[in-house]
């Protein structure tokens, strides 16, 4: 037992004496908040303190850094000349020890404690107590540096993808307010701002188109009125000779001309002289006068043609000569009239009307005729504005339906626009907090020094843990040894192997020298 705890405390001794010392050296880095308050100027970095450390973490540990580290402070110079890059750089990755610092603080946005990441440390393990607080002291710069990059980079960035985005946003709105003037321009009239007026137009066009429709048919009960009055009055006064009788007008002769004229040829033949007097007469008249018949006598003859024939019919039958020769005479009058000119009682020329009464009345007629006219103009105008206005009604709805999507466009646009334009003045503002060093930032509170006492190994450690394992050795060999002795030395050895007591124990007895 003494042999073998004598040989286990000499190996911890010698162990704890001649294992080589480890230092460490270690720099504490402080997460500042910003110094302007959030509700002023937020900032562009949303994540937490303790994911971004992570994130920069990442990013310090990459293998170009580390082996820069490596080959600047000529680190592990035996592994170097037998290990692969991989392993090195996963040896310091080992030797740096990256350690968050929390505290338990009131979170203001759930009004409960929570515990937030206040600190980190970073530390770098090295058998030398130069390189442990070179390699950190390169490491917390690093840490430094990498988050003003990064947080530098990101509100630039987060502030140039808003400027394209308010940029490409700014020509959509743009172009929705040209497409929108061009909606305007092409349906100005139709658009849903001038439906009420629109049907307000077509209701006032339809009662002025009713009135319009008044004022014509009583027009044409005065003109129709107006013709009737001329056609019973004679254009030319009538005139008297000395002797009292009157002096009858080359129309007038004309017509007892005509009268005589008819009575003739029923007697005689037409070489007879009367006949053909009263024929040269005839054409001498009509030839001074131009006109060869006149519509309203015509027509005042073949009402009373007709009345005759009527008249007859109700006595006679259609075979009886008077029915006969007034049928014949209602023909040739009908003939007649569709040849003469519709000119009621306009005197023929050569004749110049200078009876008041007529010329009164043939005023009135023009007058009325030409109001007529005037208002057959309003009332198509009317018209065609009407079937306008109702085309437009016709066409409102779907008008209405593109207006008003062509709107929620441009208005969901330039809310857009707004808002893209007010988030990038904020992450302009955040750019500007991170460029002047304002927002939340890491200061390095406690820089690595030169470590004055290793950090391994704990030579009393090794050294109490040896004694214990050299004294617990001891006790186990005994124990193994006893359980490896099969010598049978007493009572006990016996019942142990047989099971059953002895009768009798008969002791060693010694001997005696001859």
């Amino acid at each position: 037992m003494l042999i073998c705890a004598a040989g286990v405390l000499t190996l911890f001794c010698l162990a704890a004496f001649f294992w080589p010392p480890t230092y460490r050296s270690t720099g504490t880095i402080l997460i500042e908040q910003q110094e302007i308050p959030e509700d002023l100027v937020h900032s562009a970095i949303t994540s937490y303190a303790d994911q971004r450390v992570q994130v920069i973490s990442q990013r310090v540990m990459t293998s170009s850094n580390l082996l820069d580290i490596i080959s600047k402070y000529d680190l592990y110079p035996e592994a170097r000349r037998t290990k692969a890059r991989e392993a090195i750089v996963a040896d310091m990755r080992n030797d740096i020890k990256l350690e968050m610092i929390s505290a338990d603080v009131m979170d203001p946005r759930q009004g409960r404690a929570t515990k937030a990441t206040i600190a980190f440390s970073v530390s770098f393990t090295s058998r030398s107590p130069q390189v442990a607080a070179a390699v950190a002291n390169e490491l917390t710069s690093l840490y430094l540096r990498e988050n003003l990059e990064t947080r530098k980079q990101q509100a630039e960035g987060t502030a140039d993808f808003l400027s394209t985005e308010a940029a490409r946003i700014g020509v959509q709105v743009t172009a929705l307010e040209q497409k929108l003037a061009d909606f305007k321009a092409k349906n100005a009239n139709n658009l849903p701002e001038y439906a009420q007026l629109n049907v307000q137009l077509a209701s006032r066009a339809q009662d002025d188109m009713r009135e319009l429709d008044a004022r014509v048919r009583a027009l044409d009960q005065q003109i129709v009125f107006s013709q009737s009055q001329l056609a019973q009055i004679n254009p030319t006064s009538i005139l008297y000779g000395d002797t009292g009788e009157r002096v009858l007008g080359a129309k007038d002769q004309l017509k007892i001309l005509q009268t005589k004229y008819a009575a003739a040829i029923a007697t005689y033949s037409g070489t007879y002289p009367d006949v053909v007097r009263l024929k040269a007469q005839i054409q001498g008249l009509e030839k001074e006068l131009g006109s060869q018949s006149d519509y309203r006598d015509t027509e005042r003859e073949l009402e009373q043609a007709r009345t005759d024939l009527a008249a007859a019919r109700q006595t006679h039958t259609d075979a009886y000569p008077d029915v006969v020769r007034l049928s014949d005479r209602v023909s040739q009058l009908e003939a007649q009239l569709k040849k003469a000119p519709q000119t009621p009682a306009t005197p023929v020329r050569g004749e110049r009307p200078d009876n008041p009464a007529y010329i009164q009345i043939q005023a009135n007629l023009e007058a009325a005729q030409s109001e007529r006219a005037s208002l057959l103009a309003q009332r198509s105008q009317l018209h065609e504005r009407l079937t306008e206005l109702e085309r437009r009604s016709a066409t409102a709805p779907a008008i209405e339906r593109d207006y008003t999507a062509l709107m929620n466009d441009l208005t969901n646009a330039q809310k857009n626009h707004v808002e893209v334009q007010q988030k990038q003045m904020e992450a302009q503002l955040a750019s500007n907090l991170e460029t002047e060093r304002k927002g939340e930032r890491f200061v390095l509170i406690e820089p690595p020094l030169e470590p004055q006492k290793p950090v391994s190994p704990n030579r009393r450690l090794i050294l109490a843990l040896g004694a214990v394992l050299a004294l617990g050795a001891a006790i186990g060999l005994m124990q193994l040894l006893e359980t490896l002795d099969t010598r049978i030395r007493g009572r006990d050895d016996i019942i142990a192997l047989l099971t059953v007591p002895p009768l009798a124990v008969i002791p060693w007895v010694k001997p005696a020298r001859i």
